[in-house]
């Protein structure tokens, strides 16, 4: 028995609520509307209009059957509005906490309900990268000029602040883009990386315009000029290459998670200092970064050790009256602000989806390398994540991605042996792995 796929209508085949969530997320901050202390974002709107309708769409089951991730989405982000509400209390934790469950689980739910094919995959990502090549526009003369031409331009009219002065790397301005921090633009271009390289290219750069366009994505995250992009695009380099050189090997996978914990277990033993140490001081540009993550590490563990099962909410921290209130750590945030069981069920739902998609039979060319784009996306995106926080337009977009590879876990194993433009076939029962 089948499913037949759903259908919606699209712009340059994106599913419309797609591209409209995709150009929301490309305006700064001030683009907003404020009701009262809510303050409502392009992004926002975009997730708050379609929310209603996208759970109704899941529990009935119209694009595709729920499954243990749509429930560890929904878990977490119950206990994050459990733990602000215990922070806040009632009226202040429901307000805090239902823009939470907007932004995380609206995002993921419009990449796991609108991508639900290869076809509406590849869109995305077509639509995806062209985004961060536009920006190269604006981002160059950026870097050059130190002149932030989107952020100020589109700020002034909406009467929001410019954007904020930092100190020049490299010889170059850091640029903003329409985001409102160099790491912010620079993740989401860095992001796109495995996307070029693995869908639009298919793993060829011998052709200029594939070679352009995977390293127009390089080039903007090189203007951000900063570490945690940096990385982003290094982890998904690296795994690319690995792929590439021991693609035919069985277990190659096996194989580098074990060099993983080697690497790790050896500097733990050969080295007077932690491997967190170790690395942060590595992947950060000054040693005063790396340090001040040092700190933020230990006096952040120490708060989720006082405060382990619903965290502090919104509140302040213990840290040395010198020490900034910014905590450059998303898996840490998450642990100090909403708990230990919020952090290990989103932690649950990265790595689950991963590995269930990872255990799919039989997947054409083209879907095993959407596969890897996916996952190597991800994987970038979550090593950064343990030096670099998360907010505003990249939050979304991280659930949005990790939403947009549940269409391989719902797909019939024969359909991935068919031609790579053969509509999709949904299976009505849900695969046995999975539960």
């Amino acid at each position: 028995m089948t499913l037949a796929r759903t259908k919606s209508r699209t712009v340059f085949g994106v599913p419309v609520p797609v591209a409209c969530f995709l150009f929301a997320i490309m305006l700064p901050t001030a683009v907003s509307l404020n009701l009262g202390g809510l303050r409502l974002s392009a992004y926002r709107l975009v997730l708050l209009v379609m929310f209603v309708p996208m759970l109704s769409q899941l529990l009935s089951n119209q694009r595709g059957r729920m499954h243990i991730f749509d429930g560890l989405v929904l878990a977490h982000c119950g206990w994050a509005l459990l733990a602000l509400i215990k922070w806040g209390g009632l009226a202040q934790g429901i307000e805090s906490g239902g823009i939470y469950v907007i932004e995380c689980a609206g995002a993921y739910l419009m990449g796991r309900l609108y991508i639900r094919s290869y076809e509406d995959f590849a869109a995305m990502t077509r639509a995806y990268v062209g985004l961060v090549l536009a920006t190269l526009v604006f981002t160059v003369p950026e870097a050059l000029t130190g002149n932030h031409i989107l952020h100020d331009s589109l700020a002034a009219v909406f009467g929001g602040p410019k954007a904020a002065y930092i100190e020049p790397r490299m010889g170059i301005e850091r640029t903003f883009g329409p985001f409102d921090h160099p790491i912010l633009y620079g993740v989401f271009s860095a992001s796109a990386f495995s996307l070029a390289y693995f869908v639009i290219a298919e793993r060829k750069l011998s052709k200029f315009g594939n070679l352009s366009k995977v390293a127009g994505v390089g080039l903007a995250t090189f203007m951000s000029a900063s570490g945690g992009p940096y990385v982003v695009l290094m982890a998904q380099m690296f795994v690319c290459t690995w792929e590439r050189v021991l693609g035919a090997v069985q277990g190659r996978w096996a194989a580098l998670f074990s060099f993983f914990a080697i690497v790790y277990f050896g500097i733990d033993l050969l080295s007077n200092r932690t491997p967190f140490h170790v690395f942060v001081e590595y992947l950060t540009f000054s040693k005063e970064s790396a340090y001040n993550r040092i700190l933020i590490f230990e006096y952040g563990t120490a708060e989720v050790a006082r405060h382990p099962l619903f965290g502090i909410g919104l509140g302040d921290w213990i840290r040395p009256v010198w020490m900034s209130d910014s905590m450059d750590n998303f898996w840490l945030v998450t642990a100090v602000r909403y708990g230990l069981p919020a952090l290990f069920l989103q932690v649950g739902l990265l790595f689950g989806i991963v590995w269930a998609v990872g255990q799919m039979p039989n997947f054409s060319p083209a879907w095993r390398r959407a596969r890897h784009a996916w996952a190597f996306t991800l994987f970038g995106i979550s090593v950064a994540a343990a030096t670099v926080h998360l907010w505003n337009a990249l939050f979304v977009l991280f659930f949005f991605l990790i939403g947009t590879g549940a269409w391989m876990l719902d797909t019939s194993p024969r359909e991935h042996r068919t031609k790579r433009h053969r509509p999709v076939t949904l299976l009505a029962a849900r695969p046995a792995r999975l539960f």
